[in-house]
């Protein structure tokens, strides 16, 4: 059995890490239009278009943090920190799940946005992107 690299599992960790927050940079925009019409009950005025454009961006999104968690799936890890490591994959699991949701709660089509679940996956997202920065922190103490 060979010895896992330290430095090596950390550097893919800060790469999913940096990517994540990069793509959420990226769909913020989007976010904040969606959730200002539900705020303000004003869904009905973003178009088809615009939801459309919006939905595809978010499925993009999702679709690069699905692969940010094979990243951390197939990471070499060291075993000292596995069960750590394995509480972040758990929770960016929970969280690219929420990000699909989200995704799923725009029909364009039908020009409309399901708030219940819209809000739903916002709370999911929120909660596990706190378990991730908790798991990765947990993860860079070990490491020192």
């Amino acid at each position: 059995m060979r010895k896992v690299n330290m430095s090596t599992y950390i550097g893919t960790l800060s790469q999913v890490l940096q990517g994540t927050e990069d793509e959420a940079d990226q769909m913020n925009t989007d976010f904040e239009t969606v959730r200002k019409a539900l705020d303000n009950g004003t869904v009905a005025e973003l178009t088809v278009a615009d939801l459309t454009d919006i939905k595809t961006h978010f499925q993009a999104g999702t679709t690069a943090y699905q692969g940010k968690l094979d990243q951390l799936q197939n990471a070499s890890v060291p075993v000292r920190i596995l069960g750590k490591h394995k509480a972040l994959v758990a929770a960016y699991r929970t969280y690219v799940a929420g990000c699909q949701s989200m995704t799923d709660s725009l029909d364009a089509d039908q020009q409309t946005v399901d708030q219940a679940a819209f809000d739903a996956a916002e709370k999911t997202q929120e909660n596990a992107m706190t378990k991730v920065t908790a798991a990765t922190q947990r993860i860079m103490t070990s490491v020192q």
